[in-house]
Parts: structure tokens; sequence; C-alpha cells
């Protein structure tokens, strides 16, 4: 058993459970503010139901949501550049509680997304598209076998965002 004791937050790895979105954890999850550059990834009043698609899943334990992720379309951002996406990689987006960042649990939680789509997606094949100012999730990606592939122009906002693939050889 693998336990994770990271600043005053304490876990156990093996107690963290992936299910399907529901409206309760999309509700929790829509309220988590990240601060300044970061702030991109907040939610409006819309996300509870734009994520209950069947392509949303939740990282819980016993607290509650403590991250999310999803496969597909909605992975993706509207570029300038076309022709960007193609359907022989599977694009995943992975997002953790405020509180969680910075403290090395990305890995974790990038492994159990992954692993998650092997056993239930059969993929083999993974996309990320990162906002290129966030280093952080860039590397972790990097470290975790992604290549960096691109960089593209978000259509409405302007802002440039990375894209980022990893290949299995199974």
């Amino acid at each position: 058993m693998s336990t994770d004791h990271i600043n005053s937050i304490s876990f156990k790895v093996d107690e963290i459970n992936i299910t399907q979105m529901t409206k309760n954890y999309a509700q929790a999850i829509s309220k988590w503010a990240y601060d300044g550059l970061y702030s991109i990834y907040n939610h409006d009043e819309n996300f509870a139901n734009e994520c209950m698609d069947g392509n949303h899943f939740a990282f819980i334990n016993a607290d509650g949501p403590l991250g999310y992720f999803c496969f597909g379309p909605e992975a993706r951002i509207p570029t300038v550049e076309e022709n960007v996406y193609d359907d022989n990689f599977l694009d995943i987006g992975l997002h953790m509680k405020p509180s969680l960042i910075g403290r090395k649990l990305g890995g974790v939680f990038l492994r159990l997304c992954l692993n998650y789509a092997w056993d239930n997606k059969k993929a083999n094949r993974f996309r990320a598209t990162i906002a290129s100012f966030n280093a952080r999730a860039i590397n972790l990606c990097v470290k975790g076998g992604f290549q960096i592939e691109t960089e593209v122009t978000h259509l409405r906002s302007q802002k440039k965002f990375t894209i980022v693939k990893y290949e299995t050889l199974f």
C-alpha cells in the first residue's frame, strides 16, 4: 500500500477511486477557483451540465472529488490553425483540485487517467492540449513519456497552447 504525505495532505493513493462524473461531483468541481493565469481553468455554471456526457470521470476519495479527466473532443480547443486534431489519438484533459497542485501528485493522476483509458477505451495513443504558460503540466507530461508535438493558437482567446502526444508500444 503506497501512501503520499505531501505537506499537510495525507492520503493513500490506493484509496483514490475513479467514477463516472456525477452532478454532485461536477457542482463541487465547478466551485474550485484557480488563481492568476490558471483562472482559465475555472468553470462556469454550465460545467455541471456539460460534463454529464459520459466522457468525464472524477478522481474521488472519502473527502469527495480530488480531480477529474475527460476524453475525446471535450479535451480539445478550437484553434486558429486548421486540421490540428485527427482521430488517431484519444484526447485527454486532466484537472486537479487547486489545493493539490504543486504537491507532486500530478504524476499519480496522469498515470491513473492513462491506465483507465488503456483498460476502458482500449487506447494506446494519447494527446493533450495544455496552455503553453503551464510549464508544470507540460513538464509532467514530458516526464510521463509524452512528446511535444506543436504549439497552436486558441481561436477565441488567441492564447498559445501546446499539444503533446504519447504512444505506447502495445
